[in-house]
């Protein structure tokens, strides 16, 4: 049974470009995953395109504390196995997951 990687992405006015962050998450050949966002406190519409993808992203916020204390965050509420972050401004390649979590 392949462990639960919890993908946690902190975002700070980042509308822009969470969108196609979140889609690299999701689009991970590599399953389960869980795709976590952490709003650092965010003016812009981050936390509605968060909200957008539904049950498939947690949205948390938090006041705005700096990327580390927002990975931090993330990290104390993922249920993940391992962590993978991923800056919000960021994309994954779609098969880092299946090809990295085996040498964990």
């Amino acid at each position: 049974m392949n462990p639960l990687v919890s993908i946690i992405i902190p975002c700070f006015n980042a509308e822009k470009y969470l969108r196609e962050a979140v889609e690299s998450a999701l689009a991970q050949t590599y399953r389960p995953i869980e795709v976590i966002v952490v709003d650092d406190g965010s003016t812009d519409a981050g936390p509605e395109i968060a909200r957008s993808f539904g049950d498939r992203v947690r949205l948390v916020s938090q006041n705005r504390c700096g990327a580390s204390a927002a990975r931090n965050h993330g990290m104390n509420i993922a249920n993940g196995y391992l962590i993978q972050f991923l800056d919000a401004d960021d994309l994954l390649d779609p098969i880092k997951l299946e090809r990295q979590v085996p040498l964990a």
